[in-house]
Parts: structure tokens; sequence; C-alpha cells
């Protein structure tokens, strides 16, 4: 067999092949995959929501719940209010640069 044709072969073993086992790989991979999947969601087929249990929740917890309210409306209403002030600094240096005078004034609007 001349080396041309053995480097075909080699090429289409390395390339067909090995194509074909990762697609068939993947293929189960995906099908164990899926079939979890429904077994999972078959095992959740009958579920029960008791409505008494979900209304005394409710019922016991309904002052927690109002607290939480309140102070969510306690911190809405005190960070609403804007600072409107505001600080001036002035500083007055001689020729040698040292500091001769500081003035802080505020300002307000």
């Amino acid at each position: 067999m001349p080396y041309g044709q053995l480097f075909e072969v080699l090429i289409f073993k390395i390339i067909i092949m090995k194509s074909t086992a990762l697609s068939t790989c993947r293929l189960a991979l995906t099908s164990l995959f899926l079939l979890a999947l429904n077994l999972f969601a078959f095992a959740q087929d009958k579920i029960e929501i008791d409505k008494q249990e979900v209304g005394n929740w409710f019922q016991r917890n309904w002052i927690w719940v109002a607290a939480g309210a309140v102070v969510l409306v306690l911190i809405i209403a005190l960070s609403g209010r804007s600072k409107t002030q505001r600080k001036i600094t002035t500083v007055t240096k001689d020729d040698m640069g040292n500091v001769k005078r500081v003035v802080t004034t505020e300002e307000r609007s």
C-alpha cells in the first residue's frame, strides 16, 4: 500500500470513525438526560396542597408581615428626606503659603 493511500485511510479512520463514536456517545447521554427529566417529572405528578395549612400560615404570621410593611414604610419615609445643607470651606493663605484664615459657611436651599 503506497504512503498516500495509507495517509488517506488513517485520516478516514481518525475523522469519520471517531466522530461517529462521539455522536453515538452524545446521543446516548442526551437520551439518558431526557429520560431522567421525564422520571423526575413523573415522580412529582401527585402533588396536593392543603388549603387549610396555607391559611394557618397567614393566620399565625400576620403580625410579622404587618411589622415588615411598617418597617419598610419607615425606611422609605426617612430616607426620602434630602439634606439641603451644603458646607463651603474657604481657606485664605498669605504669600508664603501659610494659612491665615479658614471660614466654613453653611448654605441652605
